[in-house]
């Protein structure tokens, strides 16, 4: 009885914050979309607690499982960075209400639902004007937010889901860092609890991007860089004991790529990375499996969406000059690149298996596809003003000669 009064509950009110905070800045057709996106992302999730229930998401939901047993005192002895942060976070909801694995499901796909949520709200503000965004007479924006796996990887019990929404939440606030400045430190230190290394990806890229921003005053710059230094310096003890090296050199970071690529060459999604160059490993996170990799439903599923941002990709990139894009993008696009390369160049060397391959990238690669879509939009928009100044001049001549 308690899981079903929680679960009407947490519907009606995410059914109303969503009203409450989007229709103010998108209106009603934003709304809608909005309230379609929870919606989608809820019911990929329910398919994710079935599809993975049994592995992780039962072993964060029930606190351990029967292969690693913990005994918690009190909801404060669950606290700590990694798993024990989704315990701490479960504990609640699981031990205390005694809630189910479905609720808890429930729970965890609507509050995730947010990040998309956030990153439509991010692409209107980046897209204002309206500009029809089409490659081979299909719209692109909103629709490529609907891409199942962004969905799948990013709504179930656990540190991916977590992780996705604290990642936007950052995001969202670094845009304009003086209305935010609050959220994107809380998010900051939510990404530290769960997946510390990303943090320091994240902390890295803006401390970077930032510290160059010659619009922001300089007093925003010292505190940034003061705040970013001490999160490094608390950080990296927390990356050398979660990668178990000693120290951050070239010589560990390859010893411990090579040991990793072992590790996690098991199943039908394998693939032996060994030889590639690092280019084609790079290429092989980002775009496969591709259909000729495709071994199940789920990999035939990801080959389908790796070939729509394959085409992307290539269609943009042959449209637009993605230099002159970068530098005339706001600060928060230029983060989200940043941070996207530097998690592509880290993973990339030391993964050799699809389906973890899939779930790291999920983490940053919406990021670098809205980068994608904002050069494209100012490609389009240049094209747009070019096509009416042409017609303005056409007419003025027009009217020249028709006054002689």
């Amino acid at each position: 009885m308690l899981d079903i009064f929680f679960s009407i509950l947490l519907y009606i009110l995410s059914l109303v914050f969503i009203s409450e905070f989007v229709k103010p800045r998108t209106g009603v057709k934003g709304l809608n979309f909005s309230i379609l996106l929870y919606h989608y992302h809820v019911l990929i999730g329910f398919y994710y607690g079935w599809f993975a229930q049994g592995t992780d998401t039962s072993f964060y939901w029930n606190l351990g499982d029967r292969f690693r047993q913990f005994n918690f005192e009190s909801w404060l002895s669950t606290y700590g960075t990694h798993n024990n942060f989704v315990f701490f976070i479960n504990y609640p909801f699981s031990r205390i209400l005694g809630l189910d694995f479905w609720t808890g499901t429930f729970l965890y796909s609507s509050v995730s639902a947010w990040a998309f949520i956030l990153l439509y709200l991010i692409g209107q503000d980046l897209f204002k004007e309206k500009v029809k965004m089409n490659v081979f007479g299909i719209g692109i924006w909103p629709n490529i937010l609907l891409l199942p796996s962004l969905h799948f990887w990013s709504s179930g019990i656990g540190k991916d889901s977590l992780v996705f929404l604290f990642l936007v939440m950052f995001f969202y606030g670094i845009r304009d860092l003086r209305k935010y400045v609050v959220l994107v430190a809380i998010s900051a230190l939510l990404i530290y609890h769960v997946r510390p290394h990303v943090a320091f990806i994240v902390l890295f890229s803006a401390a970077m991007m930032l510290l160059l921003d010659s619009k922001l005053h300089f007093s925003y710059k010292l505190i940034f860089f003061a705040v970013a230094i001490l999160g490094f310096v608390f950080i990296y003890g927390e990356v050398m004991i979660f990668l178990k090296i000693e120290e951050l050199n070239t010589e560990n970071v390859e010893e411990l790529f090579n040991k990793t690529s072992v590790n996690l060459s098991y199943g039908g999604s394998f693939v032996d990375m060994s030889g590639y160059p690092y280019p084609l490993k790079v290429f092989t996170f980002l775009f496969r499996p591709l259909f000729f990799d495709a071994h199940n439903f789920s990999s035939l599923l990801n080959s389908v969406e790796n070939l729509i941002c394959l085409i992307l990709v290539v269609h943009v990139g042959m449209k637009t000059n993605l230099f002159q894009a970068y530098k005339k993008s706001p600060n928060a696009i230029k983060v989200m690149l940043m941070t996207f390369i530097i998690a592509t160049l880290a993973f990339a060397g030391s993964l050799s298996n699809f389906g973890i391959m899939v779930r790291m990238k999920n983490m940053t690669f919406i990021f670098f596809l809205f980068f994608l879509l904002y050069s494209y939009y100012n490609f389009l928009k240049d094209q747009k003003i070019k096509k009416i100044k042409r017609l303005m001049r056409i007419k003025a001549r027009l009217e020249l000669k028709s006054v002689s």
